[in-house]
């Protein structure tokens, strides 16, 4: 019957994944424990760079298995600086993903954080970026629905669509662009569509008594997002790497069922904190 929904159970995501029906999710948002990044208690095993796509791959395998044919799993992950130089590990894994298992490559993000702590030095820029990549069964077959997550336009966009823009991507024969190819710019009243990179907020500027304690929250507005727009209501969604939950937050915001995987005893009842003010949880 696969695992119970709305309720955090605990263990190893690589064991309690094969216990998940198939094609049962709708949406994986997560951000997977960081190679030899982030401690998270001792319960908790980290893979360095050389080991962690390899533990990865296999379960990455089963996420498919259990996704909807037209679900998506999205992953937020990040590199690191050893020894002097810029880590390939991320790279390297998101390869293999597309190499070694059936999920396609949809798209990647670019998270630009907001207000990150300075982490550079004299002859090292600052890093406020993350990655985030986009896994689908199907390009042409996903789910999405982006007039919700449509944005207001700029009131300098607005003015402009008044009249006719240049087309940039008309060239003529000699290589230039044609300035004569102007075109009539359509605005949607909805607003516009979000570009790919996003400017959410570090989760230090929305911790609370209780995510604070966790060593690396999510901000709910990047879950969020994506659940709003790859999800239906009632759509059930998965994080396999629960943390305090920051997914089941906003996957509850948006009336949406939920399901979250965690070894730590401590993360799980500071989960349950966050979400039963939604009265939806299994306790």
């Amino acid at each position: 019957m696969g695992l119970e929904v709305n309720k955090i159970h605990k263990g190893l995501t690589e064991e309690l994944i094969k216990q998940m029906d198939n094609k049962s999710i709708n949406l994986i948002v997560t951000s997977p424990d960081y190679a030899n990044t982030v401690n998270y208690g001792k319960k908790v095993k980290l893979y360095n760079e050389n080991t962690f796509a390899d533990w990865f791959i296999p379960v990455i395998k089963d996420f498919y298995d259990k996704l909807t044919d037209d679900g998506s799993f999205i992953m937020n992950i990040n590199d690191k600086v050893s020894n002097g130089e810029r880590s390939i590990y991320v790279m390297d894994l998101v390869c293999r993903i597309v190499r070694e298992t059936d999920f396609k490559l949809y798209d990647r993000y670019i998270w630009g954080k907001k207000a990150a702590l300075p982490t550079g030095g004299n002859k090292r820029l600052n890093d406020r970026i993350e990655y985030i990549f986009h896994f689908v069964k199907s390009p042409k077959d996903f789910y999405c629905d982006t007039n919700a997550i449509r944005e207001p336009y700029a009131e300098a966009s607005v003015k402009r669509f008044d009249y006719k823009v240049m087309a940039n991507d008309v060239i003529d024969e000699n290589g230039l662009t044609d300035n004569t190819k102007k075109k009539k710019v359509n605005v949607n009243p909805l607003g516009k569509v979000p570009g790919t990179l996003f400017q959410f907020n570090t989760a230090a500027t929305v911790r609370d008594e209780s995510s604070g304690r966790h060593p690396a929250p999510f901000n709910p507005e990047l879950p969020e997002f994506f659940v709003k727009w790859l999800t239906r209501e009632n759509d059930l969604v998965l994080d396999p790497f629960n943390g305090v939950a920051s997914t089941g937050v906003a996957t509850y915001n948006n009336n949406r069922n939920y399901i979250g995987f965690d070894m730590n005893e401590l993360y799980i009842e500071i989960s349950k904190e966050r979400l039963n003010k939604f009265n939806k949880l299994i306790t």
